[in-house]
């Protein structure tokens, strides 16, 4: 399974793809840019309105993280990410992250998480995965800070992913 590099993309860019994943992605980079401060401040937990998903977090995910990402874990994530991924309907208590996630997306929620701990923006990515021989998946998602605490050093960090399956031309020819 081959893993091509993950693009990181600028929050102002609409990338390629499926309008529904950009809307998604669109949708969550302006209620967290809503939910930043007068001074550009990554938002706090203290003031941020989660409200606005009523319960339906679909493929959105809410991860609290140290600087070491190996000590990260699931607070809450949708039904359509847990679907995709895998996981449990529910979060599983306080497993750490990683193990949960495929090792082919592990890359991808490992520099998210790393660069919403350390960066006050928003980490966009979008790339593709080579699942086997005849399938692409073709993946997007932000990874957005949200300070717990102005002096700790835990954050959380907001996101959405999703991915489309795609199947080769080789495949494809082969069925003709």
């Amino acid at each position: 399974m081959a893993h091509l590099p993950a693009e990181r993309t600028d929050v102002s860019e609409a990338p390629p793809g499926h309008p529904s994943e950009r809307r998604d992605i669109r949708r969550v980079v302006d209620h967290w840019l809503r939910n930043t401060s007068e001074d550009g401040a990554i938002p706090s937990l203290d003031n941020f309105d989660f409200s606005p998903m009523k319960g339906d977090w679909k493929h959105r995910f809410l991860i609290c993280s140290d600087p070491t990402v190996e000590n990260a874990v699931f607070i809450v994530y949708g039904l359509e990410f847990a679907k995709l991924l895998n996981l449990p309907e529910a979060v599983a208590g306080s497993r750490p992250l990683m193990p949960q996630i495929p090792e082919r997306y592990r890359p991808v929620f490992t520099v998210g998480c790393s660069m919403a701990m350390t960066e006050p923006v928003p980490a966009r990515f979008s790339g593709v995965v080579i699942a086997d021989d005849f399938n692409a998946e073709f993946y997007r998602a932000v990874f957005l800070p949200i300070s717990l605490h102005p002096n700790w050093s835990k954050r959380l960090i907001f996101g959405t992913f999703n991915y489309r399956k795609a199947i080769s031309v080789e495949q494809n020819a082969s069925q003709n």
